[in-house]
């Protein structure tokens, strides 16, 4: 098989002998794949300075199996700036929930346009919490993870604005019977849930129990496996 011109952001690399490397890479038509980059590493290789992280390309590869072989690289026409400080870290994150989280070979194409998105208004904002958490939602709700945030999983009604809801991860939002305290599990307001059903996290409270709430899908969505990306926020 033969793929040209690809529109793909670069996730993780690792060193492969003495001057190639392996590309995790997160592609529009192909989902996330390894590629196999040979001489790349090169001191005078023409690809050691495209092949970048956050940087828009377009890769072409061909081979069957596993790990095809990359033979060509270009910079996309619009290309994201250099990231760092805490851009950077939020920008490894998203990296990392890609690498974790989406399986080889399966396509995401629209979340393929919210990485592209979130990548370069990670560059351009300073509203950093507010740009993962839009991430982490569209990508909770690619996985299967999001249920339905403005309904009420035992009555199937609106949530009720005033009342407390804990997320039962295979029932989903479950109202807080103040009898029972469920452990490690957020209990959040309806009136926030609704807001972050329907995007509304302007709010900072809003914002703050979108992280809760994210944060706890997400460590079960991940099984345990750490993400070296939030020591950096520490």
């Amino acid at each position: 098989m033969r793929v040209e011109k690809q529109p793909a952001y670069i996730l993780h690399q690792r060193a492969f002998r003495d001057t190639s490397q392996i590309l995790e890479v997160f592609t529009k038509d192909y989902g996330r794949l390894s590629i196999m980059s040979r001489g790349s590493r090169a001191q005078k290789s023409r690809l050691r300075s495209i092949l970048q992280p956050f940087r828009a390309l377009e890769l072409g590869w061909s081979g069957r199996g596993e790990m095809p072989t990359l033979i060509s690289a270009e910079p996309a026409a619009q290309s994201v700036a250099f990231l760092q400080g805490k851009s950077l870290a939020c920008a490894l994150y998203v990296n990392e929930l890609v690498m974790y989280l989406i399986h080889k070979h399966d396509v995401h194409e629209s979340l393929f346009s919210q990485y592209h998105q979130t990548v370069n208004r990670l560059f351009e904002t300073q509203k950093l919490e507010f740009e993962l958490r839009h991430f982490e939602l569209s990508l909770l709700d690619h996985l299967g993870v999001l249920v339905d945030l403005s309904l009420d999983a035992v009555t199937g009604k609106r949530l009720k604005e005033s009342s407390k809801y804990y997320f039962h991860i295979e029932r989903g939002l479950c109202e807080f019977d103040y009898s029972f305290e469920p452990e490690k599990i957020p209990v959040l307001t309806g009136s926030s849930l609704l807001a972050i059903s329907e995007n509304r996290l302007d709010q900072p409270e809003v914002l703050k129990d979108a992280k809760k709430l994210m944060r706890y899908l997400i460590n079960y969505s991940l099984a345990g496996k750490p993400l070296k990306s939030r020591e950096l926020f520490r």
